[in-house]
């Protein structure tokens, strides 16, 4: 892939600035082990992968996805590599967040897609500031019940495997960070 492409996805990911907007004091790392990825990082991780797995019709979910810097970039990736428009684009793209503020920013930086408040380890635990519609689509995408039931069933996320392995004909590409 072209030095210039990759170029374009930074800036696309660039345009808002590394972990502004929210203010995250020492108490609220500590509480929630927030970690941000740059974006030189970001597109080194996405530069090791096979680009297919990344291709039309592949989902890509983060379920710690933060302020977004990981699916802005798989989004324009999409965009620019195969030709997608940006809402075919995100039809593919999932991200999960515990903190409220962090699924806001990250919506918003996407310019919409499935971007959820819920727990990705717990999907049936409702928090605060998480919307009935929220927990509901937690439930149906990642199933309800205890933990060892759901290990015990495939995810509800039909076409869903883990990066580098496929499952029919879409791939999850898990936050590497």
């Amino acid at each position: 892939m072209s030095k210039d492409i990759w170029r374009r996805i930074a800036e696309k990911v660039d345009e808002h600035d590394f972990m502004a907007g929210i203010r995250r004091d020492h108490l609220r790392i500590s509480a929630t082990a927030e970690v941000f990825t740059p974006t030189d990082l970001v597109i080194e991780i996405l530069r090791y992968l096979d680009p297919e797995v990344l291709a039309p019709g592949k989902t890509v979910l983060d379920p710690a996805c933060g302020d977004g810097q990981f699916l802005v970039a798989a989004k324009w990736f999409k965009v620019l590599h195969f030709g997608m428009n940006e809402e075919a684009a995100l039809r593919d793209i999932y991200g999960v967040d515990i903190m409220r503020d962090n699924v806001d920013l990250c919506r918003r930086r996407l310019g919409g897609g499935t971007v959820l408040m819920g727990n990705s380890l717990r999907p049936s635990e409702r928090l605060p500031l998480q919307t009935e519609a929220e927990h509901a689509q937690m439930l149906a995408l990642f199933g309800e019940g205890n933990e060892s039931e759901r290990r015990k069933r495939k995810p509800r996320l039909h076409k869903v495997g883990a990066a580098h392995r496929s499952a029919g004909d879409a791939t999850v590409v898990a936050s590497l960070f």
